[in-house]
């Protein structure tokens, strides 16, 4: 995959330079006039030093297009460890924290031979580490209902209508459920 360039503004162009992606070019406005910050490309973070793929299981879900499908995705928000993750194509998975039993502490495969099929097609070039693609996860029901509110208000507001907690009090003990270590872990390796 080729990185795009980075170019520095025309000062003759009144135009901006269109923003790019992870490794493109950001740009700031200030007072303005148009500045433009180079992204360092991101490293891609080997296997052994991670292992973030052992620690979790992924399944596909229906994403929110109904009351329904919404109020699915709150039932498993509102388990501890539980979160929900939505790629750039729309693409909808519950994921359950968990650790494999045969991840090793030094992060190496205590089965690797006789490894699943599942772990033998993972690829760390594509995984949710090195992927471009950052997608969006929600943590709990609060993060959720705030995206349904600005993503999909009509069910949104069917949802609050009788399928969704709305007192300030109890959504507030969902925004402090557990996440364990996969957030922070994300979080640090992503970078």
């Amino acid at each position: 995959m080729s990185q795009p360039s980075l170019r520095k503004p025309d000062p003759k162009n009144k135009q901006l330079p269109a923003s790019g992606a992870r490794g493109g070019a950001a740009i700031k406005k200030r007072a303005s006039k148009p500045v433009v910050e180079a992204l360092a490309p991101r490293e891609p973070v080997p296997c052994l030093t991670c292992g973030l793929c052992c620690t979790y299981l992924a399944f596909e879900i229906n994403g929110p297009t109904t009351v329904k499908r919404a109020s699915e995705i709150l039932w498993h928000l509102y388990h501890e460890r539980v979160s929900v993750y939505r790629d750039s194509d729309d693409e909808w998975f519950v994921q359950m924290e968990t650790r494999c039993q045969h991840l090793q502490p030094d992060n190496k495969c205590g089965i690797y031979e006789h490894r699943p099929h599942v772990c033998r097609e993972y690829s760390e070039k594509t995984c949710e580490i090195n992927s471009a693609d950052e997608g969006m996860t929600f943590y709990n029901a609060a993060e959720f209902l705030e995206y349904l509110s600005t993503s999909r208000r009509r069910v949104h507001k069917q949802l609050l209508d009788g399928y969704a907690v709305q007192s300030p009090e109890a959504l507030s003990t969902f925004r402090k459920k557990k996440n364990g270590d996969f957030k922070k872990r994300l979080t640090v390796l992503r970078g």
